[in-house]
Formats: C-alpha cells, structure tokens, sequence
C-alpha cells in the first residue's frame, strides 16, 4: 500500500510545533556533558521526554544503568523498528554532537508514533539509549545481553560536515596496551644496573612506524607512552604503551594485531625487557544496507537536502558496527557544516552543535528517518529484502 506524501507532511508539520521541546532537550544535554557510563542526566531528561509522548519507558537496561529502551507498540504482530540514541560526551564537551544524535532519535520519533497512531500499520517502535559510544562501547553491550533482540532495523543519525550523505563501511579496530619490565638503576652512578623499559617503549614506536611502510593503505595504527619512568636520576624498570588499530576488513586486523604483537615483542628482547602484550577487541566495522540507505535517501530528497552520491566510506569508528552485523542499519550523516569538511571532537564542532545549523540537522534528520519508519511499517517485505541483503555483505567478508 503505497503511503501518501501528504500523510508524510502532516506528520511533518507536527513534528515541527514540537522542535521547542525537542531543542530544548538538546540544549539542556549539551550544556550537561557527561562522560561513558556517567550520562545520568542526559538519560533522565529522554526518559521523561518519551513518557511524556506517551512511550513506555523502560530504565537501566541490561546491565548499563544509564541505557534506557522506549517502545511504543500497535500490533505486536508487525516490524520492530528501534531508532538509537547516543548522548555521552568527550572531556571538552559535546564535540562530536551527541545531543543532535540524541534528539534527532527524540523528534523521529514522537513523529513516527503520530503516524502509527493515526494509520492501520502494525508494529513496534523503540528508541534504544546507548551509553559510552566514545569508549565503553555501550551498544555492544547492550548487544551481547539481548537488548535489540527481536527488532528487525536500526536507524541513527550522526552529525557530520560537507555534504549530507548515507554512511558506508567503516573501520574495524582493537586496543593494545604494551608492558615493558627492566630493572632500575641510579642513572649517573650504577647505569650497568639497569635496564631501561623506557628504552624498550622508544623502540617500540619506532619499529612500529617502520611497519607502516608495509601497510595496506586503509591500516591504521597509533600509540601513546603512558607510563615511562619516575625520576629522570633512575633508569626506568616500567613503561607502558597504549593504542589503537584499525583497518575495513576484519581478518586483516588480526594480521595487523599479530605483526604489531611481534614488534612488540621484539624490541623487548632487544632491550632484555620482559613483555606483556594485551590486545583487546574494540569496534567491528560497519556493515552497510543499500536498501534501507536507499530508502532514506529519497525521503531527505523530498525534504530538499542535498546528498553526496552513494555510501562513501569514513575511517572513523563506531560500536553501531557491531549492531550492524547482527541487524540491518540506516545510517544518515546529517551535516552541521555544508560549507566544506571539518574534524569533529573539535571546539569547533562542540560549538555547531548548538547553533541554528544544529537545529537544523535535527529538524530534517528527525523527518527523514520518520518517514523512513513509516515506509518500513507500511512495506515491511523492504525489511525482509534488507536482512537478505545484511547476509550476502556478510558472506562476502
């Protein structure tokens, strides 16, 4: 049954009389950073919004006390669609637009709730709450103790710059921590003594940036010293490293992982230094879904936001990733900055993030995945060819 844009637009127009209440949200959020795990207000004040819209609010979901799941549900028999919301914040604020992401999962909402209220489509809708996407990884979490069980797609906006765009793969990454143990020394008068950790760390970095020259052009690989000595008098018996890798394909990070544990290694032995090598999986890569992307698309069209082509890739990382492998996602990257490309986790874009741009980008975000839903409510077979979809991506792998 085809869905009328006349139908679309008045849930629109409603939409619209509720953005006070919604901006308010967003800028209550970004005025209150929390950082992962700590984003007690921030999940209070979308759990009251939501009851007040008449969702049944459920809090502390698995074990995350600051995750939440609201559903609304007309029909237990048709499509469980849940829309993410994300809203912990880095140490200089909300420079990465959590409080748009929130929101904009805030307004799709309510305004997707209007239309099942006043259609004949059956299904289920949640807003899904997901703590520490900036390390934490709450939606894995979430993941592994059942909390998007049953639901059949996954739509989350996230704030950009340039142009508006559908997001495509992504980068797959692990941590690693590095422990170098030598033996201290009086520096200027037992220097024999010792063993230097320091120098094992130094010489680390330095072998891992050789590695680089034998790199695949999407691997990447930082690291930090984060432990090196207490006093410039002795010779360091301990030092830590601590970083990331990343690249898009996941059998290739374990190749990665595997040379950088060998390096690692290595320049332990080099120094006479024992070595612990910990390497933890982080964030998989994102798995892209060409219908439900397509599908999107056309409604940000008719809302008149201009759309780069395609699902271009980005070299970012996120733990929607590892939802994606599971359950078919739509992804908008709604922009704050039109004009041309700029870094998030910036002042800068802490600073757009409140702006009329920012408004905006909830506004017309807020509306595309709405219509988004009421599409997938009225087709539900568009679900069904998505989760096709989703399997072949993952065969070929």
């Amino acid at each position: 049954m085809e869905l009328s844009e006349k139908k679309k637009a008045a849930c629109d127009q409603y939409l619209d009389e509720q953005m006070e209440a919604i901006w308010n949200v967003s800028k209550y959020i970004h005025a209150n950073p929390e950082l992962n795990f700590e984003e007690v207000k921030a999940c209070k004040v979308q759990c009251e919004f939501l009851e007040q819209y008449g969702f049944q609010v459920e809090k502390g979901v698995g074990t995350l006390d600051t995750a939440f799941c609201a559903t609304y549900s007309k029909n237990s028999q048709g499509p469980v669609i849940a829309i993410i919301s994300e809203y912990d914040a880095l140490p200089i604020g909300h420079a990465c637009g959590h409080n748009l992401i929130a929101c904009s999962a805030l307004g799709a909402a309510i305004e997707a709730k209007k239309y099942m209220e006043e259609s004949e489509t059956a299904g289920t809708l949640k807003v899904i709450g997901t703590p520490a996407e900036e390390g934490g990884g709450g939606k894995i979490i979430l993941l592994e103790q059942g909390v998007f069980k049953g639901v059949d797609a996954v739509l989350m906006m996230h704030p950009t710059s340039d142009t508006t765009r559908l997001a495509g793969a992504c980068l797959s990454s692990k941590r690693y921590k590095v422990t170098y143990h030598g033996a201290s020394a009086h520096a200027g008068s037992h220097p024999d003594n010792g063993t230097n950790a320091l120098s094992a760390a130094a010489l680390f970095l330095s072998g891992s940036g050789l590695l680089r020259q034998h790199f695949k052009g999407d691997w990447r690989l930082s690291g930090i010293i984060t432990k090196g000595g207490y006093s410039t008098g002795l010779i360091p018996e301990l030092s830590e490293i601590e970083g990331s890798m990343s690249c898009f394909s996941l059998k290739e990070l374990n190749l990665l992982a595997q040379r950088v544990e060998q390096c690692a290694r290595g320049c332990g032995q080099a120094m006479g230094c024992e070595v612990k090598v910990e390497i933890e999986d982080g964030y998989q890569g994102r798995i892209p879904n060409q219908i439900l992307s397509d599908l999107c698309k056309e409604e940000f069209r008719k809302l008149g936001e201009p759309l780069m082509d395609g699902m271009p890739v980005d070299f970012g990382g996120e733990d929607l990733g590892n939802v994606s492998r599971k359950i078919p996602i739509c992804n908008p990257y709604m922009t704050i900055f039109p004009e041309n490309k700029i870094s998030n986790h910036t002042e800068q874009f802490r600073e757009l993030a409140i702006s009329e741009a920012g408004a905006h980008c909830i506004r017309q975000s807020s509306k595309a995945m709405a219509r988004t839903v009421m599409e997938l409510l009225n087709r539900p077979e568009v679900i069904v060819r998505a989760k096709e979809e989703l399997r072949e991506r993952l065969e070929k792998e």
